[in-house]
């Protein structure tokens, strides 16, 4: 959000909250721009600190401003120590200092500095964490929730559909068992990962039919499925593996082949009849087009952690709108990623689909630190209207987290 977007934010939190400062003309009721634009710089709004903590499988960032609020979020853990370095002796330098509603021009200036070091991977997982925890704060300051920062609200809820993992799950019948457990807790779509990994294409142990059959017979017809190769494939066995599954009657198929090998997911699209998704790693908004321009996609799902965060999200968003195609956000951490997530999708004009839920088990500890998580019901998470992101975090719990899973 930029100052101009502030001020105009700002005066409708102050009249509705009756926050502290003497903005409005009496007489004209008018608002003073030129107040706004000194409130815009008020050591108040500036970033004092930046801090992480480390949970079992989970990093919370915290950004403290000068007037002692705090916002929340939580950045990609693939690596948290490498993650939790990168933000303490790089990113952080970048933020700290500078007024939260200039958010867009330091995230520009970080990652244009860091280029090198990216723009994806590490670099965005990082830098997400900071931007959310940023736009909790700026959600705080305003007295607004995080989608009206973003443009507003076009849902109010959003459904979901349970992820859930092959090694987690490791035999059909046993995912088949969790399958039909998810769809009595009231999921009506469900996605399945195989887990193969780059480092492991074309595993000569390759049971992906015997799962996709397992789940589709569990469930029955009325259930909408869908599953995740890991990016397991090359061009020739995704085709031909894809013909096989193209029986089960699934929603969607993520990730058959290389997400960067452009020509060979042009070459599945053209020749598996399953709409095909990619885009958890596409990084940046020019990353999307590439895909898009080069590739293909029936919708894209990047990751809100992996993308830069709102900041990121919001211009993926902005450009599939333009484009016209649907955002199914992939979100692999259940706790505070899925109340990001949910802001952002809330805003976002082509999330109709149903978005990624990460089961809880995927997040050991997490939750004990959050209360006011969004309500779970009938397969649809429903977005709260307080401010920032709506959840407390018990910074005495994270603080316990992070003594114990530091080393």
């Amino acid at each position: 959000m930029n100052r101009s977007e502030f001020i105009k934010t700002i005066s409708s939190a102050t009249l509705a909250t009756g926050l502290p400062f003497p903005i409005w003309s009496l007489k004209s009721n008018e608002c003073s721009i030129a107040m706004f634009e000194d409130m815009a710089k008020d050591d108040d709004f500036v970033i004092r600190d930046i801090d992480t903590f480390m949970l079992r499988k989970a990093l919370f960032i915290s950004v403290e401003l000068n007037n002692g609020i705090k916002g929340w979020a939580e950045a990609m853990p693939n690596d948290k120590r490498s993650s939790r370095t990168l933000i303490e002796k790089t990113l952080k330098n970048y933020f700290e200092g500078t007024n939260i509603f200039d958010v867009e021009k330091t995230w520009d200036h970080c990652i244009k500095s860091e280029y090198d070091l990216g723009p994806g991977g590490l670099l965005t997982y990082s830098l997400s964490g900071i931007d959310c925890a940023v736009y909790d704060a700026m959600g705080k300051v305003t007295q607004k929730p995080v989608y009206e920062l973003l443009g507003g609200k076009l849902r109010d809820s959003v459904e979901i559909y349970a992820s859930f993992t092959r090694d987690v799950y490791p035999t059909p019948d046993q995912a088949a068992a969790k399958a039909i457990a998810l769809v009595e807790e009231g999921y009506k779509t469900l996605k399945f990962r195989m887990r193969w990994g780059l480092e492991n294409q074309d595993p000569p142990n390759d049971n992906t039919v015997d799962f996709a059959r397992a789940l589709r017979k569990a469930v029955g017809p009325g259930v909408q499925l869908a599953m995740d190769a890991n990016m397991g494939h090359t061009q020739q066995r995704a085709i031909a593996l894809g013909k096989e599954l193209e029986e089960f009657n699934l929603t969607w198929w993520e990730e058959p082949t290389a997400p960067y090998d452009y020509s060979a997911i042009k070459a599945i699209v053209e020749n598996v009849n399953i709409p095909i998704v990619f885009g958890e790693h596409a990084y940046t908004v020019d990353q999307i087009k590439h895909l898009l321009t080069y590739g293909g996609s029936w919708a894209v799902n990047p990751d809100l952690l992996k993308c830069g965060g709102f900041t990121g999200g919001k211009r993926i968003g902005d450009y599939i709108a333009e484009k016209r195609v649907k955002l199914v956000a992939h979100n692999s951490r259940p706790s505070l990623s899925t109340v990001c997530m949910l802001h952002w999708v809330c805003a976002t004009k082509m999330a109709t689909l149903p978005q990624e839920f990460a089961l809880r088990e995927k997040a050991p500890g997490a939750f004990d630190c959050l209360t006011g998580f969004p309500e779970f019901k009938n397969g649809r998470l429903y977005i709260s209207d307080r401010p920032g992101l709506g959840v407390e975090v018990d910074e005495d719990q994270v603080r316990a987290y992070d003594k114990k899973y530091t080393k």
